[in-house]
């Protein structure tokens, strides 16, 4: 008798570890690794969205002036290049958006600013998870005597 209480007991505690232990270990091991892919993608896509950004550089007012400035068309060209570059995002429903595009004169370059509300990749309880991500293209123009 003595000897199955004993079995009972361990059997007991094992389920107890796994229950409080390891499945929630698991869960937030998975999570984790759904984040770290999601923020991968949303920076793939603000690479891609600096890039198409800095290719949209008003030619003619660069070679009137030498400063750089983006045409109206850049954010909406920006986004569909995001849009083209986080497929595995858009399949789970999570859709990247241009937050902002800024110009810096003095290291000629694009800055693309992003956001992705990651939500979908979690389950209900982890709501509002949003992850950020910058993008960065240098702009390479030479003005003609």
């Amino acid at each position: 008798m003595l000897r199955r209480g004993r079995q009972a007991y361990s059997t007991l505690w094992w389920i107890g570890f796994l229950t409080f232990c390891l499945v929630p270990l698991a869960a937030f091991t998975i999570g984790l690794g759904r984040y770290f892919y999601a923020r991968a993608e949303v920076q793939k896509a603000a690479d891609a969205a600096a890039l198409a950004a800095a290719q949209e550089v008003d030619l003619a007012l660069y070679r009137d002036t030498g400063r750089i400035e983006l045409m109206p068309s850049a954010f909406s060209v920006a986004g569909s290049y995001a849009a083209m570059n986080s497929s595995y995002l858009a399949a789970r429903g999570v859709f990247p958006q241009v937050t902002g595009i800024v110009v810096d004169q003095g290291r000629r370059a694009v800055l693309v600013s992003m956001a992705a509300d990651a939500s979908p990749l979690f389950p209900s309880v982890l709501g509002g998870i949003v992850v950020h991500a910058e993008g960065e293209a240098e702009v390479r123009l030479r003005r003609s005597p």
